[in-house]
Protein backbone atom coordinates (compact mmCIF):
# COMPACT_ATOMS: atom_id res chain seq x y z
CA UNK A 1 0.00 0.00 0.00
CA UNK A 2 2.70 2.49 0.60
CA UNK A 3 4.40 1.43 -2.30
CA UNK A 4 1.88 2.92 -4.24
CA UNK A 5 0.72 5.59 -2.81
CA UNK A 6 4.52 7.45 -2.35
CA UNK A 7 4.67 6.35 -6.26
CA UNK A 8 8.11 7.71 -7.97
CA UNK A 9 8.69 9.73 -4.73
CA UNK A 10 10.52 7.26 -2.80
CA UNK A 11 12.36 8.92 -0.21
CA UNK A 12 9.04 10.61 0.32
CA UNK A 13 7.21 7.57 2.26
CA UNK A 14 7.71 8.94 5.82
CA UNK A 15 5.00 12.08 4.68
CA UNK A 16 2.94 9.39 3.40
CA UNK A 17 3.13 7.05 6.54
CA UNK A 18 0.13 8.77 8.20
CA UNK A 19 -2.09 8.50 5.39
CA UNK A 20 -1.57 4.37 4.74
CA UNK A 21 -1.57 3.91 8.53
CA UNK A 22 -5.05 5.81 8.23
CA UNK A 23 -6.59 3.78 4.96
CA UNK A 24 -5.29 0.38 6.69
CA UNK A 25 -7.18 1.27 9.96
CA UNK A 26 -10.18 2.51 8.48
CA UNK A 27 -10.56 -0.12 5.80
CA UNK A 28 -12.77 -2.89 6.69
CA UNK A 29 -11.18 -6.40 6.97
CA UNK A 30 -12.87 -9.04 4.83
CA UNK A 31 -12.62 -11.60 7.49
CA UNK A 32 -13.47 -9.68 10.58
CA UNK A 33 -15.71 -7.74 8.77
CA UNK A 34 -14.97 -4.70 10.33
CA UNK A 35 -12.17 -2.26 10.60
CA UNK A 36 -8.61 -2.91 12.88
CA UNK A 37 -9.57 0.35 14.62
CA UNK A 38 -12.85 -0.65 15.35
CA UNK A 39 -12.20 -4.14 16.77
CA UNK A 40 -9.35 -2.49 18.60
CA UNK A 41 -10.99 0.71 20.03
CA UNK A 42 -14.52 0.02 19.82
CA UNK A 43 -15.35 2.88 17.45
CA UNK A 44 -14.62 4.11 13.42
CA UNK A 45 -11.79 6.42 13.31
CA UNK A 46 -13.00 9.89 12.12
CA UNK A 47 -11.99 10.73 8.73
CA UNK A 48 -11.72 14.19 7.30
CA UNK A 49 -15.66 14.37 6.34
CA UNK A 50 -16.38 13.54 10.21
CA UNK A 51 -14.23 16.66 11.62
CA UNK A 52 -16.29 19.11 8.95
CA UNK A 53 -19.60 18.43 10.69
CA UNK A 54 -20.30 19.56 14.08
CA UNK A 55 -20.11 16.62 16.38
CA UNK A 56 -22.79 15.04 18.46
CA UNK A 57 -21.97 15.41 21.84
CA UNK A 58 -24.05 12.18 22.56
CA UNK A 59 -21.52 10.17 20.70
CA UNK A 60 -18.57 11.68 21.97
CA UNK A 61 -19.83 11.53 25.78
CA UNK A 62 -21.41 8.70 25.79
CA UNK A 63 -21.54 6.01 29.13
CA UNK A 64 -18.96 3.56 29.71
CA UNK A 65 -21.28 0.94 29.94
CA UNK A 66 -22.46 1.59 26.41
CA UNK A 67 -18.45 1.83 25.08
CA UNK A 68 -17.83 -1.48 26.75
CA UNK A 69 -21.19 -3.07 25.57
CA UNK A 70 -20.30 -1.95 22.04
CA UNK A 71 -17.23 -2.99 22.08
CA UNK A 72 -18.20 -6.50 23.27
CA UNK A 73 -20.50 -7.15 20.17
CA UNK A 74 -17.35 -6.15 18.03
CA UNK A 75 -15.22 -8.45 19.08
CA UNK A 76 -18.01 -11.16 19.19
CA UNK A 77 -19.04 -10.57 15.46
CA UNK A 78 -15.40 -10.68 14.81
CA UNK A 79 -15.03 -13.71 16.73
CA UNK A 80 -18.25 -15.06 14.86
CA UNK A 81 -16.89 -13.36 11.30
CA UNK A 82 -13.45 -15.13 11.64
CA UNK A 83 -15.00 -18.53 12.69
CA UNK A 84 -16.83 -18.46 9.46
CA UNK A 85 -14.23 -17.32 7.20
CA UNK A 86 -11.84 -20.16 8.61
CA UNK A 87 -14.07 -22.79 7.74
CA UNK A 88 -14.02 -21.51 4.55
CA UNK A 89 -10.95 -21.52 3.76
CA UNK A 90 -9.90 -24.57 5.37
CA UNK A 91 -13.02 -26.04 2.70
CA UNK A 92 -11.14 -24.34 0.12
CA UNK A 93 -8.02 -25.34 0.91
CA UNK A 94 -8.98 -29.05 1.50
CA UNK A 95 -9.98 -29.37 -2.49
CA UNK A 96 -6.35 -29.23 -3.03
CA UNK A 97 -5.63 -31.83 -0.59
CA UNK A 98 -5.41 -35.72 -0.25
CA UNK A 99 -5.58 -38.09 1.99
CA UNK A 100 -3.16 -40.65 1.62
CA UNK A 101 -2.72 -43.66 5.03
CA UNK A 102 -0.13 -45.88 4.16
CA UNK A 103 0.33 -48.81 7.17
CA UNK A 104 3.64 -50.54 8.04
CA UNK A 105 5.09 -53.11 5.24
CA UNK A 106 3.46 -51.33 2.69
CA UNK A 107 5.55 -50.31 -0.33
CA UNK A 108 6.27 -46.71 -1.57
CA UNK A 109 8.00 -44.66 -3.63
CA UNK A 110 9.84 -41.98 -2.13
CA UNK A 111 10.94 -38.67 -3.60
CA UNK A 112 14.27 -37.61 -3.05
CA UNK A 113 14.37 -33.50 -2.68
CA UNK A 114 17.78 -31.67 -3.54
CA UNK A 115 18.53 -30.86 0.45
CA UNK A 116 18.61 -35.00 1.18
CA UNK A 117 21.57 -35.41 -0.72
CA UNK A 118 24.84 -34.51 -0.38
CA UNK A 119 26.22 -31.81 -2.92
CA UNK A 120 28.58 -33.69 -4.39
CA UNK A 121 25.55 -36.48 -5.36
CA UNK A 122 22.88 -33.94 -6.45
CA UNK A 123 22.36 -34.15 -10.04
CA UNK A 124 19.38 -32.44 -11.55
CA UNK A 125 18.81 -34.97 -14.34
CA UNK A 126 19.12 -37.83 -12.04
CA UNK A 127 16.01 -39.55 -11.10
CA UNK A 128 14.95 -38.11 -8.00
CA UNK A 129 12.37 -41.00 -7.13
CA UNK A 130 13.52 -44.50 -5.54
CA UNK A 131 11.77 -47.42 -4.85
CA UNK A 132 9.54 -49.12 -4.36
CA UNK A 133 10.31 -48.54 -0.44
CA UNK A 134 8.78 -50.68 2.39
CA UNK A 135 7.53 -48.74 5.70
CA UNK A 136 8.99 -50.07 8.66
CA UNK A 137 6.90 -47.99 10.72
CA UNK A 138 4.01 -45.56 10.97
CA UNK A 139 5.46 -42.72 13.58
CA UNK A 140 1.90 -40.37 12.45
CA UNK A 141 -0.23 -39.83 9.69
CA UNK A 142 2.01 -37.14 8.16
CA UNK A 143 5.34 -39.36 9.44
CA UNK A 144 6.63 -42.45 8.28
CA UNK A 145 10.23 -44.35 8.55
CA UNK A 146 11.28 -46.10 5.46
CA UNK A 147 13.56 -49.35 4.86
CA UNK A 148 15.86 -47.22 2.66
CA UNK A 149 18.48 -49.07 0.23
CA UNK A 150 22.30 -48.80 1.75
CA UNK A 151 23.36 -46.68 -0.89
CA UNK A 152 20.93 -43.86 0.00
CA UNK A 153 22.40 -41.43 3.01
CA UNK A 154 20.05 -39.83 4.47
CA UNK A 155 17.47 -39.80 7.19
CA UNK A 156 14.40 -42.68 6.40
CA UNK A 157 12.10 -40.91 8.09
CA UNK A 158 10.23 -38.74 5.53
CA UNK A 159 6.63 -36.83 5.28
CA UNK A 160 3.96 -37.99 3.43
CA UNK A 161 3.96 -35.68 0.72
CA UNK A 162 7.11 -36.85 -0.31
CA UNK A 163 6.12 -40.65 -1.00
CA UNK A 164 3.40 -42.42 -3.50
CA UNK A 165 1.79 -45.44 -3.30
CA UNK A 166 3.57 -48.28 -5.27
CA UNK A 167 1.24 -50.02 -7.58
CA UNK A 168 2.81 -53.86 -8.18
CA UNK A 169 1.28 -53.92 -11.42
CA UNK A 170 4.07 -51.80 -13.18
CA UNK A 171 7.42 -53.75 -13.27
CA UNK A 172 9.49 -51.00 -14.32
CA UNK A 173 11.24 -49.07 -11.24
CA UNK A 174 12.01 -45.87 -13.04
CA UNK A 175 8.59 -45.15 -14.51
CA UNK A 176 6.52 -42.19 -13.78
CA UNK A 177 3.36 -44.36 -14.40
CA UNK A 178 2.53 -44.88 -10.30
CA UNK A 179 3.54 -41.55 -9.18
CA UNK A 180 -0.33 -40.51 -9.25
CA UNK A 181 -3.20 -41.37 -7.35
CA UNK A 182 -6.70 -42.67 -9.17
CA UNK A 183 -8.37 -39.61 -10.31
CA UNK A 184 -5.56 -37.19 -10.41
CA UNK A 185 -4.03 -35.60 -13.56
Amino acid sequence: MLRSVVGENIKSWDSKLPQVEFAHNHAKNRSLGFCPFQVVYGVVPRGPLDLTVVPDLTKMHGEAKDFVANLQEVHSAAKENLQLFAVRYKTAADKHRREVLFAAGDMVWVYLTRDRLPAHEYNKLKSRKIGPVKILEVINPNAYRLDLPPNIKTANVFNMKYMSPFRGDNNTQDSEANLLLPGET
